[in-house]
């Protein structure tokens, strides 16, 4: 995973991403905790926090949110951000979500738009993490990122400003890679690498984390339609891009 510091640190310093405003992704994100969940207040903890976006928006709601983020100038960002709230709290914490020693337990763990970094393994020490920090009447709730759309995905090139952006997808392992370089300099290409897990994939990982799968609450995501340059916010899990989870204690 020596490519992740590299990867984030670039792609923000190309696009600005992580420290733009907060979107409507970003309460959507909010308003999904929200429905599964419920009203405040709770404690939510929010790992690869990035610029805070999403963790400003439930705090916003009333919850109590901690965030975790590895860089120091999106974690950065993320506080500057909780500096603006008028409603709930928003702690964040710059660090690696793999060693940072957490002591309070939370109603909700979620991981957005991130899961699949390492190995198999890798994801299963950072679930058992998770199990640890949710209180016993707690849940996880994570992105899964789906083979079925970035296999299809693969080969297609995109434009962002004066970046340049390649997906491809290797089958044999089952991972998505997100190639970024800046216009005309492909020699400087950084690319992130993620692991894509079918539900089925998904229940087999978990054995062993203290963690099951709620399969009623498996909410898809949004899929492009690259030819047609459109997007679907609610694409069928056959065809959505990712897919959120719901994840309980065994």
């Amino acid at each position: 995973m020596q490519w992740v510091e590299e990867f984030y640190a670039k792609q923000e310093a190309w696009s600005g991403i992580y420290t733009a405003g907060v979107s409507d992704y970003h309460r959507r994100k909010a308003s999904l905790v929200q429905s599964l969940v419920g009203q405040p207040p709770q404690t939510v903890l929010e790992l690869g926090a990035g610029g805070g976006q999403a963790a400003f928006a439930a705090a916003e709601l009333g919850y109590q949110v901690t965030a975790v983020e590895l860089l120091p100038s999106t974690a950065a960002h993320a506080r500057e951000l909780s500096r603006r709230l008028r409603t709930g709290s928003l702690q964040v914490i710059q660090a690696d979500f793999y060693t940072v020693a957490l002591n309070d337990p939370y109603d909700v763990v979620c991981y957005w738009d991130g899961f699949g970094i390492g190995e198999d393994e890798d994801q299963r020490r950072l679930l058992r993490r998770m199990a640890q920090w949710m209180k016993p009447t707690g849940m996880v709730l994570l992105d899964i990122y789906s083979p079925w759309y970035w296999a299809q995905a693969a080969g297609r090139e995109m434009v962002f400003g004066s970046v340049m952006r390649r997906y491809a997808f290797d089958p044999e392992a089952s991972r998505m890679i997100d190639a970024w370089w800046p216009r005309g300099r492909e020699q400087e290409q950084v690319a992130q690498s993620l692991r894509c897990y079918a539900p089925v994939d998904l229940k087999l990982l978990l054995r062993g984390t203290g963690l099951r799968l709620v399969p009623e609450a498996i909410v898809p995501g949004g899929a492009v339609d690259y030819d047609q340059g459109t997007y679907e916010e609610h694409a069928p899990l056959g065809r959505c891009m990712s897919y959120t989870v719901k994840l309980v204690p065994e």
